[in-house]
């Protein structure tokens, strides 16, 4: 679960055994596009195959940063 989501933030969305079955979003990956404050819910907007999807937060998870982009850091000489 994401506390705090950062707009720009890939996350990936999950939800419990029981309900992943009837979730068309389970498990596809997307980034924070709107983020709600306030009283009340606390859904997030995800980008999802082009398209923004209305998520609970509870029910985002962080994705780390690709492995791809930490080994091209490690070849930059000074």
């Amino acid at each position: 679960m994401i506390f705090h989501p950062r707009i720009g933030q890939r996350v990936r969305v999950h939800y419990a055994k029981r309900a992943a079955a009837v979730m068309p979003h389970h498990g596809k990956r997307g980034v924070v596009r709107i983020v709600t404050t306030g009283p009340g819910p606390r859904n997030v907007g995800v980008e999802i195959g082009g398209r923004v999807v209305v998520i609970p937060r509870g029910n985002l998870v962080a994705e780390s940063a690709p492995a791809s982009s930490a080994g091209a850091q490690e070849g930059v000489s000074a």
